[in-house]
């Protein structure tokens, strides 16, 4: 805490220099409804209907209103009420709006009910706002009995930043960790306890309850999807220590027995089974005292479903061997099956890998290599995810095709073999070779290929005896077609000085894909280039990149010169996709993101348009940097504005998103003031590093990024730092007066306090 305090005196320092005032506003306290009803026990509802909650705003999202319903039915059944099934409600009433409610109508409908509860959500959020999670509920409910309303009660539960290890629910949540589908949900659950509980404490309830336990809350891992063989249902529940424990499934199975894991901590554990079935059953939780006093909790939010009842094995699995690929095929009658996953081993008993999931009754696996044996297993799989026991084929392989080595002058056709490139291979000028369809060849560490005339390369499959072998170089009279071929491992897989067409080409791992250093044309199309340090390198040449995926790669297309046309390309994962040094213009490419600040440019490029998402599902969409740079400035100054009234958290979201519209420095230097506000001291490391690779000459984040690394006691990267920002501006005093923070040995406050007097 000394450390965090620290760097924000440090920061505020700077921002006083350099930056306009802020002016900090006090938070807002939550709304509360304090006020409490005196009701006699005779006039309270004893039969109580609870209506569907009520949104008070069209974007809340409603998805947990069962659960906020099912949370708020417990803890007043826990008051003595008797509450009538939501389905009969439902089925009865419907849902409808705050403006159409009407009790009378609701009491016509439902002539058993003494009473009705409304619920009436006024805001319902969960803004995820980097590390920095804000969770928040307001909501009303209100007590009717025949004659009239009774009174309503509302709450507000905020969180900020909520732990799941400190949090009062952690606890209990760590029995079924394991299976939430997300620690938001779990927040959001938690904070729809901490409401529900606030408002039941004000509504009065009937004395004869007190006698029973206590359940502060239930958690689950129950949703809507089924359970199937062998997974876990788990239930945690958090109530009065030293009771006994247990839960029901429905009708299926009951008095499940819990555990008191924790003094008021239980938690029950139940494995599905096989030929278990329950459809639309009901959570029941159970806490008995000693003198027979019980207390039921009933999960309504999430009706339970279980499947234990596994598919048939497929019969009949026979496989085929093909040219180049093995098929299989089997049959099934079984009407529950969907889908089936196919595995394959080398080793018949274990060490199987799944390398399909298919509808229909074959497969053809066409990644097999001559020689190996194979083994393979056939599962079927039904809706609820159950696996049948597999059918097993095996060994079959394909046949081994001596490799021949080519010889050191190519014409003609090799098609269809394994052959061996183990020096220099030479199509001559004026000659015409052609390699494929269906070869395998690998390539020694010094064998090339070298075309002076014409080949065509179809179907074929480039693989490496030893990497860094020397690729295939076409001279400058020379052509070459490659469609369907596959090279690895290659030091410079193709050098094109004379003219190529290459389509469905795919070039992995390696020093350099392909160099293009020519006056002809050069087509690229429907390529794959990954895993390379440079994907294409154009040095001169009519180059046209059409419909290509780039990914993986430490640059994937560098440009220094040549005439070069780039369109409907997919660019991922690169540390660069596209460097240039000449004037280039870009039209529908998805560079890996819709955010300008992230695609990955550099050098004299221009874009003109841009795709919403990978080629070809992406829509094409015009740049327009003017519009982006005014939407960047409008977010900036909202969130300048958000910072000066004190909502930190609202700050950092306009913050970034101004970034993610159009990178400005001004904006990362707010953005770095508002992160160490909010002590985010991993996300501040990254925002810095990143804004000095953006803007090195900019002095005021060498400030703040030399400050916070001395409060994070990484002084040698501080100083690295101090030095680069005096080499760029040697005579700048506010980086000068910083020295004697990074040559202090001891710790840094004193230095602090020299520069804070002046």
């Amino acid at each position: 805490m000394r450390i965090k305090s620290l760097f924000i005196i440090c920061v505020c320092l700077i921002f006083i220099l350099s930056l306009p005032f802020f002016g900090w506003a006090k938070n807002k306290k939550e709304k509360t409804s304090s006020k409490v009803y005196y009701i006699a026990e005779k006039d309270l509802p004893r039969r109580l209907a609870i209506l569907y909650p009520f949104s008070l705003k069209k974007e809340i999202d409603s998805s947990i209103f069962p659960f906020i319903r099912a949370v708020v039915q417990n803890y007043l059944a826990g008051k003595g009420y008797s509450i009538i099934p939501f389905a009969t409600v439902d089925t009865k009433v419907g849902k409808f709006s705050v403006s159409s409610f009407s009790p009378q109508k609701v009491f016509k409908n439902l002539p058993d009910a003494d009473g009705i509860l409304t619920i009436s959500v006024y805001q319902l959020s969960q803004l995820n706002i980097a590390l920095v999670k804000h969770y928040k509920i307001d909501a009303e409910v209100c007590l009717y009995n025949k004659k009239k309303k009774l009174g309503c009660w509302r709450e507000t539960v905020s969180r900020k930043n909520v732990s799941i290890a400190v949090d009062p629910l952690g606890a209990i949540a760590a029995v079924v960790s394991s299976a939430l589908s997300s620690s938001g949900d779990l927040h959001i659950k938690n904070l729809v306890f901490e409401w529900a509980f606030k408002i039941s404490s004000l509504i009065p309830g009937f004395s004869a309850a007190a006698k029973k336990p206590k359940i502060l809350r239930v958690v689950t891992n129950i949703t809507s999807k089924p359970f199937k063989l062998g997974d876990k249902i788990m239930v945690g529940l958090e109530g009065e220590p030293g009771l006994m424990a247990n839960f029901d499934l429905g009708t299926f199975r009951k008095n499940i027995p819990m555990s008191e894991v924790q003094p008021g901590i239980y938690k029950g554990v139940y494995v599905v089974q096989k030929g278990d079935n329950l459809k639309n059953g009901i959570l029941v939780v159970h806490l008995i005292k000693p003198d027979g006093q019980k207390r039921d909790w009933i999960e309504a939010s999430s009706l339970i479903n279980i499947d234990g009842c596994p598919p048939q094995t497929p019969k009949n699995l026979k496989a085929e061997v093909k040219e180049k690929a093995i098929r299989l095929t089997w049959q099934t009658q079984d009407p529950e099956t969907v889908e089936f996953l196919i595995l394959r081993s080398e080793n018949p008993l274990s060490e199987y890998k799944e390398i399909a999931k298919v509808k229909q009754f074959n497969y053809e696996d066409k990644d097999v290599f001559p020689g190996k044996k194979y083994f393979y297993r056939v599962i079927a799989l039904d809706a609820s995810g159950n696996l049948s026991p597999p059918a097993q084929y095996g060994p079959v392989s394909l046949p081994v095709l001596k490799a021949r080595p080519l010889p050191e002058t190519i014409t003609g056709t090799f098609s269809s073999g394994r052959y061996l490139l183990e020096k220099t291979v030479t199509i001559p000028f004026g000659m015409k070779a052609q390699l494929g369809p269906d070869i395998i060849i690998t390539c020694a560490k010094k064998a090339k290929i070298v075309v002076e005339g014409e080949l065509r390369i179809v179907n074929a499959i480039f693989m490496p005896k030893q990497q860094d072998w020397l690729g295939i170089i076409v001279m400058p009279l020379g052509k070459l077609e490659m469609i369907n071929t596959n090279l690895s491992d290659a030091n410079i897989a193709v050098t094109v000085k004379g003219s190529a067409f290459c389509q469905n080409l795919t070039i992995k791992k390696g020093n350099t894909g392909l160099i293009i250093d020519s006056t002809a044309k050069t087509i690229l199309k429907q390529s794959m280039f990954m895993q390379l340090d440079t994907g294409v390198e154009i040095k001169n040449g009519n180059v046209q990149i059409i419909e290509c995926n780039f990914e993986k790669n430490n640059i994937a297309i560098k440009i220094t010169g040549g005439k070069v046309l780039i369109t409907k390309n997919n660019f991922w994962q690169n540390k660069i996709n596209i460097k240039s040094q000449i004037p280039l213009i870009l039209k529908a490419n998805y560079l890996g993101s819709t955010e300008p600040a992230a695609f990955k440019l550099k050098g004299k490029i221009k874009i003109k348009s841009f795709l919403t998402a990978p080629y070809p599902q992406g829509e094409e969409k015009v740049f327009k940097p003017e519009e982006l740079k005014k939407q960047a400035e409008i977010l900036r100054k909202k969130g300048i504005n958000a910072l000066n009234a004190g909502n930190y958290g609202q700050a950092y979201e306009f913050l970034e998103k101004s970034l993610k519209t159009w990178p400005d420095k001004d904006t990362y230097i707010y953005f770095i003031y508002t992160l160490s506000l909010l002590g985010e001291d991993a996300k501040l490391k990254d925002i810095i590093e990143e804004a000095i690779k953006k803007y090195p000459y900019e002095i005021k984040l060498y400030q703040l990024s030399v400050r916070y690394y001395l409060q994070t006691n990484q002084k040698e990267k501080a100083r690295k730092l101090l030095e680069k920002g005096l080499k760029l501006n040697p005579n700048n005093p506010a980086l000068k007066a910083m020295l004697p923070l990074v040559e202090e040995k001891g710790n840094t406050i004193q230095p602090e306090k020299k520069l804070k007097n002046k």
